[in-house]
């Protein structure tokens, strides 16, 4: 069981169904389902080991690599909760539109 419960926002949902159904539409059922099994790695090692990752400068998030993607997400110590909030594409300037829009932006 993990040690802290992982729950996500409907913007990081709509964004990982987005790019699931681009490449699937576009790379090939095997890339898609490549990325729905980082997602559940990466599910898992960020219930067990939340703070061990990337924080986000000048924003109280942290992130992580996700197949080609950056997975940002907060940490509630108290609660023992992570949210994951956003996923964006690794090439865009996503700590400017994180910091400019708010991570549900």
């Amino acid at each position: 069981m993990p040690r802290f419960a992982v729950e996500t926002t409907e913007p990081f949902d709509d964004d990982l169904g987005a790019a699931a159904s681009w490449r699937l539409a576009n790379v090939g059922p095997s890339s898609a389902a490549r990325l729905l099994d980082a997602y559940d790695a990466l599910v898992a090692v960020v219930g067990e080991f939340p703070l061990m990752a990337g924080g986000v400068e000048g924003a109280p998030y942290r992130w992580r690599a996700l197949e080609g993607y950056v997975a940002v997400y907060s940490v509630d110590e108290a609660a023992r909760r992570v949210t994951l909030m956003r996923l964006f594409h690794m090439s865009a300037d996503w700590r400017a539109r994180l910091l400019g829009s708010g991570a549900e932006g």
